[in-house]
């Protein structure tokens, strides 16, 4: 999916909605995994399987920390307050 689309997409959510995908995280196992890819390209090069699959948990990294972000960001402009201001 258009990473530009998907996040205008997101303007129309509920809060509910919205709220769901600022609190999602990749998967533990996808976690897992790029911890040891990372861990595993500190110490030799890595196989053409192994970099395709940090490539690609890097970019769902990458992907899930947009989509949280923007929705943080709408729910804020939707309370009219930051919701990550202290106090």
């Amino acid at each position: 999916m258009d990473v530009r689309a998907d996040l205008t997409r997101m303007t129309w959510l509920s809060d509910q909605e919205l709220w769901a995908i600022a609190r999602s995280m990749m998967t533990e196992e996808q976690q897992e995994r790029l911890h040891y890819l990372t861990k595993l390209q500190a110490q030799r090069p890595l196989t053409q399987e192994e970099q395709e699959a940090i490539e690609f948990l890097r970019q769902e990294y990458g992907r899930v920390t947009l989509r949280k972000a923007r929705a943080y960001a709408l729910l804020s402009l939707r309370g009219g307050r930051p919701l990550l201001a202290n106090g």
